[in-house]
């Protein structure tokens, strides 16, 4: 499988269709930011690339970010949190699942059966640590997408730490985000690969 990363076709996905379906004025803007401010698009983009395959997503929160996976419904989208009490959408995808719990106490096994794992919890490094050690302990096969990968020390030291073949891809998905909600002014977004066989071409603008 080859996923090309072009800022100018991430660009041009139009995700207006999508803003009825929000309950949040704010993720209502959200949502149509170009990519590098905002992650939506890439998220829109990157469900494109794969087709009959399962995307699981850790972190539901407000729904926006799942709502944009199931942008391709030739795929499966499971989402988990450990809560429901954010979740903001009007109308439920019919390829999406929802489940709150921690997905270790569920179903772990689905995410060695994921093509695409999006995974954007409390940025605390210990969750996201404990994921990645699953799948290198289970020999995943497939792409890691992480949110915040610059937003605190705890994150920074995560990404860094990450010694599978790894790209910083902030430029097309979360950028630079309000100061006064992360220590560092940044968010950032790291695509992380498990898979020999897939190359990550034309990553530019």
């Amino acid at each position: 499988m080859t996923i090309e990363i072009i800022k100018s076709e991430i660009n041009k996905i139009n995700l207006t269709h999508l803003v009825d379906i929000l309950s949040r004025e704010d993720h209502k803007r959200l949502i149509v930011e170009q990519a590098g401010l905002e992650h939506y698009k890439l998220l829109s983009y990157l469900s494109k690339q794969i087709n009959n395959s399962t995307i699981v997503e850790l972190g539901t929160h407000h729904g926006t970010s799942c709502l944009c996976l199931c942008e391709n419904e030739s795929n499966s989208v499971v989402t988990y949190d450990l809560t429901d009490r954010k979740f903001g959408l009007k109308k439920i995808p019919k390829n999406l699942t929802r489940h709150v719990g921690n997905i270790f106490d569920i179903n772990p096994e689905i995410l060695l059966k994921a093509s695409l794992i999006f995974l954007d919890t409390a940025h605390e490094g210990d969750f996201e640590l404990e994921v990645l050690n699953f799948l290198i302990r289970n020999d995943y096969k497939g792409l890691l997408l992480l949110d915040d990968i610059h937003y605190n020390e705890a994150m920074i030291n995560f990404w860094n730490n990450i010694k599978i073949t790894k790209y910083d891809i902030t430029k097309v998905g979360h950028g630079i985000i309000n100061p006064t909600t992360s220590p560092t002014g940044k968010s950032g977004t790291g695509l992380v690969d498990f898979d020999e066989n897939i190359d990550v071409v034309n990553l530019h603008d």
